[in-house]
């Protein structure tokens, strides 16, 4: 009896220490980083404000005067809004675009660096792009459906490590997860991660985009970090602030072509022959 409830009391005893003791984990970091930064360019507002494409002396203005266009008054009639809660609309997807597909501009002639970052950008507007995930949050009010939960973790992490590790080329995001919506090139990361039995990682990621700027030459950037767990056969979960502050959806530019919102004025010709770059 004495060996039988020592061999019940030992058998319990490890089973206590097996409750209490942390499953093995093995920790990581891992850095990416694309061949090329995309450069920063202004994001042009439609609602008006001194620095739009529209503005008296801005690209538009002297491009007309070049070319003998109407692109200034085609701009005002339709990227224009007077509406200041709708003070984020502009043209920032444009941006993006052409920072990752196009050569940056510099000044030249009449033209400042913004000038010519402004005509490279308007050819965009309209860019070809492949989706890659996420469904974009039209609700401002929405704080819980499947849109504004995604982009999923898991689906975040794999874009980045597929594009910008392993192929080194940018993609775009939208960094914000509510109704708003503000397209940043990604050209970097660093990502730190503890992996536990069971196929679950916990993982902390510094994201690094491109920023638009005004009156810049290369590359200004923000970075963003995100908190995260992956567990195998789910999308995973944000954790602390990511819960509110991840991106909305994911994708990639693949080219531009003229459409009904492009500036029908602004040709790549012309833009070419003011900046000498293949745009």
């Amino acid at each position: 009896m004495r060996m039988r409830r020592l061999l019940v009391l030992i058998v319990a005893a490890m089973a206590s220490m097996t409750l209490i003791t942390p499953a093995a984990a093995s920790a990581a970091t891992e850095y990416g980083s694309t061949n090329k930064w995309p450069w920063s360019g202004y994001w042009w507002p439609m609602l008006e404000n001194g620095y739009n494409l529209y503005s008296a002396n801005g690209p538009l203005q002297k491009y007309d005067q070049q070319f003998g266009t109407g692109s200034q008054a085609w701009e005002r009639a339709n990227h224009y809004t007077n509406d200041a809660s709708n003070k984020w609309w502009g043209h920032c997807h444009a941006w993006a675009s052409a920072a990752i597909l196009a050569p940056e501009p510099s000044a030249t002639g009449n033209y400042t660096i913004n000038d010519t970052k402004g005509l490279t950008t308007a050819l965009y507007y309209e860019p070809t792009f492949q989706w890659l995930s996420g469904v974009r949050v039209d609700d401002a009010n929405d704080k819980s459906s499947a849109a504004y939960q995604d982009i999923a973790p898991a689906w975040m992490d794999y874009l980045l490590r597929y594009y910008i590790r392993y192929h080194k080329y940018p993609f775009i995001m939208d960094v914000n997860a509510d109704s708003q919506v503000w397209n940043y090139p990604v050209f970097a990361y660093n990502r730190q991660s503890t992996q536990y039995a069971g196929g679950i990682e916990d993982v902390t990621t510094t994201v690094w985009f491109s920023s638009p700027d005004w009156n810049v030459t290369g590359t200004k950037y923000i970075s963003r970090t995100y908190t995260y767990r992956l567990q195998s056969g789910t999308l995973g979960q944000w954790f602390g602030s990511s819960v509110n502050d991840h991106p909305d959806f994911a994708w990639v530019p693949t080219g531009k072509r003229p459409g009904a919102g492009t500036n029908p004025h602004v040709t790549e010709a012309n833009v070419e022959r003011i900046t000498g770059l293949d745009v």
